[in-house]
């Protein structure tokens, strides 16, 4: 099976139902792609479709080429029988309120197809309940995050991506896959040994078909369909140990509603820690004030005692004066009179 038209043919052809153990109640796969704006999501998507039907090239995501980041719902592109492409909202920023909405999303609580509007504190809470009856238990979850390699990642970065990574793991119990997009425009092997680094188990780097550039090439078709066959064999793998897909699907909606708690929490008490700290700041600056206000009013009071010891001293001394030529005009006077005598 090397030859592509045979490789085309066992993906498509792939079915839950072929392994020895039976599909466990799992009937279709979702292929969750997740990650920031404008790193070529919509553009794989696109590309995926192209090499599978290798017709001609239609642009299914409406994707905007070097633009992107338009995707703002969850948007299903069926690839074959049994495996969907979902095209999840994309994330400008990492952090607290945008990470329980990715993980929504890849844990499958929010309705496909449909807008997706981003919420802060509990409301993301309120619409997992809500999506409740939409959502279905039978889709297996296959986590791939889309980066792009003409990206920069710096070093304080990866922490925060690493973390994404490894919840997600251990909220869809897959590592998740990492496609590297723009192969070609950036340095690949750095950023291969950075995700590696991060314990990404798979690394594909492709080059996107686009509206602009859609030359059919080998290279370019083998890389998509050798990418699908790895994706089949971890899936086949993870189908044996699969338990219930509806105890599976509320064990995932526990981990997410407990994150957003979590998260809630750790506001609160970074709130309340805030607080302290602007009241302790107050404390010190009363403290401060009051400190100064009592050193201005004795150095005050020192100079009101220095001008009063200095004046007394100048009435002391004026007085001495005083008494001193009073005394000399007495004597003048006295020997003034012995003289007459």
């Amino acid at each position: 099976m090397n030859t592509i038209p045979e490789l085309t043919h066992y993906i498509k052809n792939f079915n839950l139902k072929d392994g020895s153990s039976g599909n466990h109640g799992y009937d279709r796969v979702l292929l969750q792609l997740f990650g920031f704006l404008g790193h070529g999501k919509s553009s794989f998507i696109n590309t995926c479709k192209y090499v599978l039907e290798d017709g001609d090239y239609q642009n299914y995501s409406n994707s905007k080429g070097s633009q992107g980041g338009d995707t703002k719902s969850r948007i299903t592109f069926p690839l074959t029988d049994t495996m969907t492409l979902v095209d999840n909202r994309g994330c400008a920023v990492m952090n607290d309120y945008e990470t329980a909405e990715i993980l929504a999303q890849l844990a499958n609580l929010l309705p496909l197809d449909k807008g997706v509007d981003w919420s802060r504190g509990f409301g993301l809470t309120g619409r997992i309940v809500e999506a409740e009856k939409f959502v279905k238990s039978s889709d297996l979850i296959y986590p791939i995050f889309v980066y792009s390699a003409n990206n920069k990642l710096a070093d304080e970065e990866i922490p925060e991506l690493k973390t994404l990574l490894e919840t997600a793991r251990d909220l869809t119990e897959i590592f998740p896959v990492v496609v590297l997009t723009h192969k070609t425009s950036g340095k690949l092997r750095d950023m291969k040994d950075k995700f590696e680094n991060m314990g990404v188990e798979q690394i594909f780097a492709l080059e996107n078909f686009t509206p602009e550039d859609h030359i059919k090439t080998r290279g370019r078709h083998e890389d998509v369909l050798k990418f699908f066959c790895e994706v089949i064999r971890d899936i086949q793998f993870r189908l044996k140990r699969m338990g219930d897909p509806e105890e599976t699907r509320q064990e995932r909606k526990k981990k997410v509603l407990k994150f957003i708690h979590d998260r809630e929490v750790k506001k609160v008490e970074e709130q309340l820690e805030m607080q302290r700290m602007k009241e302790e700041k107050m404390k010190r600056d009363m403290e401060e004030m009051q400190r100064m206000k009592e050193e201005k009013m004795k150095r005050e009071l020192e100079e009101m005692q220095r001008m009063k010891e200095q004046k007394m001293k100048r009435d002391t001394e004026e007085m001495q004066r005083k008494i001193e030529e009073g005394n000399k005009k007495t004597n003048n006077n006295n020997n003034n009179s012995c003289k007459a005598s």
